[in-house]
């Protein structure tokens, strides 16, 4: 078991951390095209698909770097559903067409995909979504309203859950399975606009013509961000499909499986999305061991006090078992193994961690730490955002107990 890293892996890391410091220098709106330009959002995609063909081991690294100069947490959340939550997915299920359609884009940022799964009365519980996706001569009509949804209103294709509803559900028949289908909007074409460029013939050739096309944008209509706490830079927002039609190349995975194909989504992102909070943990022990070097009570640092001491190293043991947490993750699904349970493992400590990392680092500094200019109220809203996106820490304990056979 070897736990370094080799020469390339941490050249991969430096590459991301003054990637990660540019895109914190700039604008908010600027900070995603930054990441896109750098090569953030296609580091595990393959080489002739686009992107850099990177591990997740060293993928997660690469993010760490990231997490550790960029500190908007809400952008870094919106290209981790991006990428671990749709990219890696379509990798993994997605058709040859499919993938050729819309990882190369994906890969450099030219096509910003997220996932569109929660609803009013299906949040933890996906299954219960309303959502349908009835059958049409086209391919499927998506209808239904979606919550939370990161990076909503700039997004090029959702990954939506729905409930399969068959043939229109003559006569009031009841919904079927779940069906996950990529939808996208207007003008952003997919497999089937993928099969026109190649010069798709006849019947076949019509059918990709309405596919390049996209969904009607009429009927796609993202809300406006919502208030959130923290996490601002991840724009969650509602979005209403009314009766959006997609073609038949719009499938992921086989109809009436979208509970599966959505649960390797989650494994994906829950192992990955919060690599970033490993660097910004990094970052915040680093300016907490000064402040404690360099505040003095009675001419003593205060870095000499017990209590204070063991509170930084708690902060270190709850980076460093994270930090495991989520590298094994990543290996367990380099090596092709489901890796469920090592990805709710990885997420649940690490956002339970994060929060209670952030209170830590604002009580070491006592009432100047609650002020906001000091930016730690704001490290505790996007901490706590970390314990409920893709899936509480509750979820994820319930699927590790069962994974125990509890």
């Amino acid at each position: 078991m070897d736990f370094g890293w080799t020469p390339a892996q941490r050249a991969v890391h430096d590459r991301m951390r003054a990637l990660g410091a540019e895109a914190d220098a700039a604008a908010p709106d600027d900070r995603m095209r930054v990441l896109a330009r750098g090569g953030a959002l296609g580091l595990p995609i393959a080489r002739d698909l686009g992107g850099e063909g990177l591990d997740l081991v060293t993928t997660a690294l690469a993010y760490e770097g990231l997490g550790a100069a960029l500190r908007d947490g809400g952008v870094l959340l919106a290209a981790g559903a991006h990428l671990f939550g749709v990219a890696l997915l379509l990798a993994r299920v997605g058709t040859p067409a499919q993938q050729r359609a819309w990882l190369p884009r994906m890969a450099t940022g030219d096509c910003m995909a997220t996932v569109a799964a929660t609803e009013a009365g299906a949040g933890s519980d996906v299954a219960s979504v309303q959502a349908t996706a009835d059958r049409a001569a086209s391919g499927y009509r998506l209808t239904g309203e979606k919550r939370y949804v990161t990076w909503a209103d700039r997004a090029d294709v959702y990954f939506a859950i729905a409930r399969d509803g068959g043939e229109g559900r003559a006569g009031g028949a009841p919904a079927r399975g779940l069906t996950a289908l990529l939808v996208p909007r207007a003008g952003a074409g997919g497999a089937d606009a993928e099969g026109a460029r190649a010069g798709a013939g006849g019947a076949d050739a019509a059918g990709a013509r309405a596919g390049a096309e996209g969904a009607d944008a009429a009927r796609i209509r993202p809300g406006a961000p919502l208030a959130t706490a923290g996490l601002r830079g991840a724009r969650l927002a509602p979005v209403s499909f009314s009766g959006c039609e997609v073609g038949p190349d719009a499938l992921l995975g086989r109809a009436g499986a979208g509970l599966a194909v959505f649960q390797i989504a989650m494994t994906y992102e829950r192992a990955l999305i919060l690599a970033f909070r490993l660097g910004a943990m990094e970052r915040a022990l680093g300016a907490a061991v000064r402040f404690a070097r360099e505040r003095a009570i009675g001419g003593q640092a205060i870095a000499r006090h017990q209590a204070v001491a063991h509170r930084l190293a708690q902060m270190k043991l709850r980076l460093e078992t994270s930090r495991l947490l989520v590298y094994r993750a990543a290996w367990e699904l380099d090596q092709g193994h489901r890796g469920q349970a090592e990805a709710a493992l990885a997420k649940w400590h690490t956002a339970d961690s994060a929060v209670q990392f952030a209170l830590d680092d604002l009580q070491l500094r006592g009432g100047a730490g609650y002020l906001e200019e000091s930016g730690l109220p704001s490290a505790v809203d996007d901490a706590l955002g970390g314990s409920i996106h893709s899936g509480t820490s509750d979820v994820l304990a319930t699927i590790v107990a069962r994974w125990l056979g509890a």
